[in-house]
């Protein structure tokens, strides 16, 4: 699989655009939390996944009605981010400035949903250019996945992958990963130099 035409990837843009209309006066906010472009927004992620997984920790419902229940608030979600935007926001205060940034946070999406969409076929692939070495990373990869899920609490699994996934665009975006590399690639030299 080719990276994407600069067309396709327009095309796509537009799509997603139009998919998220509603949410565009939701979108521009949620960008800077996510990003962490106040000092408070990391805590505020924490804070809030948190606060859903202590309510779901605490309603101790099975599988299935838990499924049903966050579709139920996603779904109630998805219907009142709009209409309190409207209703909040006239169209006089979408300016020329957010329609820019719309298009930023859409074509950014859009970006790593093709990075992520690229991997899966490059991994895929290997069945076909290496099967020996496709099993042995798929097998591998799927039997610690089985361990890891039967010694630890599947919802503290489901947390710390929902911490991990909402903190990964500020970690990305502040450099704080690259920071603690260099730091972690710094420390033997420290050592020595005593």
């Amino acid at each position: 699989m080719a990276d994407l035409a600069p067309q396709d990837q327009e095309q796509q843009v537009k799509k997603l655009k139009r998919l998220l209309e509603g949410w565009r006066m939701a979108l521009i906010p949620l960008k800077s939390v996510i990003l962490w472009e106040q000092q408070w927004h990391p805590c505020a992620i924490i804070g809030s996944i948190s606060f859903l997984y202590i309510v779901i920790w605490l309603l101790d419902l099975n599988s299935l009605a838990t499924v049903a229940v966050l579709g139920l608030i996603f779904n109630f979600i998805d219907f009142i981010v709009p209409v309190v935007s409207n209703s909040l926001y006239g169209p006089s205060a979408w300016t020329g400035q957010k329609e820019k940034m719309f298009e930023e946070i859409c074509r950014s999406i859009i970006i790593q949903y093709n990075k992520l969409m690229q991997q899966m076929w490059s991994f895929y692939s290997l069945r076909d250019t290496s099967p020996c070495m496709y099993y042995i990373i798929s097998i591998g990869m799927l039997c610690t996945l089985a361990w890891v899920a039967s010694t630890i609490n599947n919802i503290f699994l489901l947390y710390v992958l929902s911490v991990v996934m909402l903190m990964w665009p500020g970690v990305q975006h502040r450099g704080a990963l690259n920071s603690l590399l260099s730091l972690i690639n710094m420390a033997p030299k420290m050592i020595k130099s005593e």
